[in-house]
């Protein structure tokens, strides 16, 4: 019979360093993208992204909810990318108050180089897992990103 008072409580199980784990990844490919974009960066790929390379463009307001960037971080990467010649801001013809972002032809270009850029990491990453093995990690990332998208209750 076991003295209960003996022993120690059983350790509890590890489980992996997420926050850890996926803010490492994000460093790593920030820097890798640096690296294979020349002068662009992460933030500014997203930009490239998010506006597309159509003459519609995007209203500031879209870009800051999909790209959940503060008023005032998105407006300083505008700035930065309105200066080298990637975009421009044009009036939103819906609200006279704000502006639709739009690619110029070398944020074009640059958005062509971001998305190579981007496939070629993407193919990277996928090197050595099967599909189903990218379904669950595809899956588990989107569950953090809606689990913890701003205004989501994040006391579960």
């Amino acid at each position: 019979m076991r003295n209960e008072f003996a022993g120690s409580a059983p350790a509890p199980e590890r489980k992996p360093r997420f926050i850890y784990l996926l803010n490492l990844a994000q460093r790593s490919l920030q820097a890798a993208l640096h690296d294979d974009a020349g002068k662009q960066n992460s933030a500014r790929a997203g930009i490239l992204f998010a506006v597309g390379d159509d003459d519609s463009g995007r209203p500031t307001k879209e870009l800051r909810a999909q790209l959940r960037l503060s008023p005032s971080a998105l407006s300083g990467l505008l700035d930065r990318m309105s200066r080298d010649g990637l975009v421009e801001r044009r009036p939103d013809p819906h609200d006279g108050r704000a502006a639709t972002i739009v690619l110029t032809a070398e944020g074009r270009t640059a958005r062509a180089e971001a998305v190579r850029t981007a496939r070629t990491i993407n193919d990277r990453l996928c090197e050595g897992f099967d599909a189903s093995e990218l379904a669950l990690v595809e899956r588990w990332l989107e569950t953090v990103t809606t689990r913890f998208s701003p205004g989501e209750k994040n006391d579960e």
